[in-house]
């Protein structure tokens, strides 16, 4: 169930990075957003008895190879073969249109020659061929970002255009792609333009589609609102007690596997799930966030809920519907704003904007159903099964879901992170994630984005163990 909803509680000064460059580029590696080439998979026909089947295509695993000027020492194997599977043998031959520009040895290798322009590799079988287009390009040896703003404002969000250009300006192949360092700070869209969500610094970079050479500026997100937030001594504090000690709870957590994630996923030590669990070490700083109580609201105006949702696509206004939902279903207004603003790209996401399936349009803020496997065509059938057909009832049908599934559940109530995380209610059992630093890591996610509204009421509620005592956490 986890894959249904990645929760947030589930990221100019202009410095051109170069990194290595690489010999040879296929289309799928470094031109795969001008097309949606994919190489096509091999398959077999049915036959009778173990007569072998005509031949029926060539099949080439390249239909486009990119090569630059000057590396004449590189080859690309196009990898001809014939379909189905279980056809009868062939030989295949290869031909070039103009071996100044590639030329191809007998087993289909290219090689770029001293020429730029393009030429086609025929690759033939009896009255059967196939053709891959080969490019010999100048390549990129730089990038540059025009002109970036050094601040921007979380509570008066405008949407901030970039532009990026590759060096040399003939290069072969010119488009960039956008990252952002930090998405709960502020995010940024296939096309540059930069919408601020969180509060703290963030790094943007365009990376060139050929050789990945790069270029970064840092922007700085703040608040135009200058009040100061409340201290954590003057925030509301309660706890919750639990039947299981530490101990107890360490054991039961070690029986279900529990997971490190860096580069991949390894089992954790024992040690290592102490970590995270025993809430006594994670009182500070980001940390204190996994214990923020979502369920409570936060006493934020539609004003100033507005203001943040300024220019954020379908979301933008929509400040009076996430009160609603909020205090329909006992959760924290900002909270549900801001994951759905993370969900959603800004409200500017394919399931955010609507998707017509059977004659209606259908809407989904927080990505519900939308599994690994099928994240759009999920997404819009959990909709449109739950009639979501408006930007309004999609806000109000996620925050039903959120609210009975985790937040407000009423066999566990994970209304925090660390709740989420690790259910000390029932240690091991309905628990959000495998990941030990999952709440942790969520945490500083929690409080970019919060940071953006500095007049919210917040309200921590810390998980006391058997055998400890509420004195050992801070009061307010």
């Amino acid at each position: 169930m986890k894959k249904l909803l990645t929760l947030i509680l589930i990221s100019a000064m202009l410095l051109p990075v170069i990194t290595a460059a690489h010999a040879a580029y296929t289309l799928e590696e470094i031109y795969s957003s001008y097309t949606e080439q994919a190489a096509p998979r091999p398959y077999f026909r049915p036959s009778r008895g173990f007569k072998p089947l005509a031949p029926e295509e060539i099949q080439l695993d390249k239909s486009e190879i990119y090569f630059h000027l000057g590396e004449s020492d590189t080859r690309m194997n196009i990898g001809a073969r014939l379909m189905p599977l279980n056809s009868r043998k062939g030989e295949i031959t290869y031909s070039s249109s103009d071996g100044s520009i590639a030329s191809v040895d007998g087993n289909g290798n290219v090689s770029p020659g001293n020429k730029l322009g393009s030429a086609v590799i025929t690759a033939k079988c009896g009255k059967l061929r196939s053709e891959c287009v080969v490019n010999v390009i100048i390549g990129v040896t730089g990038v540059s970002i025009g002109q970036a703003p050094e601040v921007l404002y979380a509570d008066r969000p405008a949407a901030v255009q970039l532009t990026a250009s590759v060096i040399p300006s003939d290069a072969g192949l010119t488009g960039v792609t956008w990252k952002s360092s930090d998405n709960s700070i502020a995010t940024v869209d296939k096309n540059g333009v930069v919408m601020p969500c969180g509060v703290g610094e963030v790094t943007i970079t365009a990376s060139a589609k050929d050789r990945g050479v790069e270029a970064s500026c840092k922007i700085n997100v703040t608040v135009w609102d200058k009040r100061e937030n409340e201290d954590i001594k003057d925030i509301d504090v309660k706890y919750s007690h639990y039947d299981y000690t530490l101990n107890e709870a360490l054991d039961m957590q070690e029986k279900v596997s529990p997971v490190v994630y860096t580069d991949g996923l390894y089992p954790a030590y024992r040690e290592e799930v102490e970590y995270y669990l025993d809430p006594a070490p994670l009182l500070n700083d980001a940390e204190k966030y996994q214990f923020l109580d979502l369920s409570e609201s936060n006493n934020i105006s539609e004003d100033i809920l507005n203001s943040y949702l300024s220019g954020k696509g379908v979301l933008d206004g929509m400040g009076k519907t996430f009160i609603e939902a909020a205090r329909k279903y006992n959760l924290s207004e900002v909270y549900l704003a801001v994951h759905a603003c993370l969900e959603s790209g800004n409200g500017t996401s394919q399931l955010a904007s609507g998707i017509e399936m059977n004659g209606k349009v259908v809407y989904n803020m927080f990505g519900i159903g939308a599994v690994d496997s099928s994240p759009i065509a999920g997404g819009a059938q959990y909709a449109y099964d739950n009639g979501w057909t408006s930007v309004e009832s999609a806000i109000m049908g996620g925050a039903e879901w959120i609210s009975g599934y985790y937040i407000n559940n009423r066999d566990y109530r994970q209304n925090t992170l660390y709740k989420m995380r690790w259910n000390p209610e029932s240690p091991g059992v309905h628990q959000y994630a495998t990941d030990i630093a999952w709440a942790s890591k969520q945490a500083a996610t929690l409080q970019n984005m919060f940071a953006a509204f500095p007049s919210a009421r917040m309200s921590f509620d810390y998980p006391v163990y058997k055998g400890e005592r509420e004195e050992e956490f801070p009061k307010k």
